[in-house]
């Protein structure tokens, strides 16, 4: 009695693969007798064999265990598909959308380079020394890819001014909402910045880039920046008062003022301050300074400057809707 075994195989569409099943036909005859020829048809569910099927010596330990000459016999099983080479990128999911959590940013100008407008999106950090974070990304505002790194926001309830009253050990961390419209610090992108702007929006809506700056790093004890340097765009006096001088919080007085602690001063406004401001981000510098803690203002000579609206009866300093820095690295 000879044994043969058949090699089946059919295609699978959705792979465009091609996956075998082994099905073993045990032909009745005399030892010695040839293989039946492929134009045999074979008992089976499957669909017709491949023209040129592979032939494969069967297992002649089945022919001991079983006579197949006893009458109501079944000869014919089925062996355990064989399995085909299947490319795994066939099963691959799309990347996830850049500036998710999942699949964060190098930096908010890699996100403008794709198209992707302002907004909250995940960034890496340059060197990877922590996990991705949220940044919000401004895209309009000179050439775009800017990460919001103070944003100050006039609030007629007088939560403005409380929201920068924070002390020098909160000088580098994040604080407020990520959003154009609230108040929010992150000191963190401080470290990793190197090019920075400064918007201001006055009382009408109109907005204004306020100054560019660039600074090579910065003293993460005394907050200055290192080689300050201006950009040529908007005001010097913004970057004389507020980039490249010194930074005061109720308890830290790094300011260039010697006579006094220019936060103390002005409401205990934590920001960086020459001697002292020609913007606070809580503090009015006319009548009670306090201004009923409505939060941001700029001195009047330089919203004139830079063509913005002045706060009518303001004296010589003006509310303000906005005040936001922003970096890039």
């Amino acid at each position: 009695m000879g044994k043969w075994t058949r090699l089946a195989c059919g295609p699978v569409v959705m792979l465009a693969l091609t996956t075998c099943s082994v099905k073993r036909t045990i032909f009745e005859g005399a030892p010695g007798d040839a293989a039946p020829s492929d134009d045999v048809a074979l008992p089976s569910d499957d669909p017709p064999l491949i023209e040129d099927a592979l032939l494969v010596a069967a297992d002649s330990a089945r022919d001991a265990a079983a006579p197949t000459d006893a009458p109501g016999v079944d000869t014919t099983t089925d062996a355990p598909f064989i399995d085909a080479p299947v490319d795994a990128r066939a099963f691959d999911a799309p990347p996830p959308v850049l500036g998710t959590m999942d699949n964060p940013a190098s930096t908010c100008a890699e996100l403008r380079d794709v198209g992707m407008p302002s907004g909250v999106y995940w960034v890496r950090h340059p060197t990877n020394a922590i996990p991705p974070f949220r940044v919000y990304c401004e895209q309009q505002l000179e050439a775009g890819g800017w990460a919001m790194v103070v944003n100050s926001v006039r609030r007629e309830d007088g939560t403005t001014t409380a929201f920068w009253q924070f002390g020098k050990d909160d000088r580098l961390k994040e604080r407020g909402m990520l959003a154009p419209d609230q108040n929010y610090y992150n000191g963190a992108l401080y470290v990793i910045g190197r090019e920075y702007m400064d918007v201001f929006v006055d009382l009408q809506g109109n907005s204004a880039v306020a100054a560019v700056m660039t600074a090579t790093g910065i003293d993460q004890v005394t907050m200055r920046f290192t080689e300050a340097r201006f950009a040529g765009i908007g005001d010097v006096v913004v970057f004389n008062f507020q980039f490249a001088a010194g930074w005061s919080a109720w308890d830290s007085d790094n300011d260039d003022e010697g006579t006094q602690n220019c936060a103390v001063h002005y409401n205990n406004v934590a920001q960086h301050y020459r001697d002292c401001w020609a913007y606070n981000l809580g503090s009015d510098a006319d009548g009670s300074l306090f201004d009923g803690g409505v939060g941001p203002h700029v001195k009047n000579s330089v919203l004139i400057t830079l063509s913005l609206a002045l706060q009518p009866n303001g004296g010589s300093y003006s509310q303000v809707k906005r005040i936001a820095r922003f970096t890039r690295w």
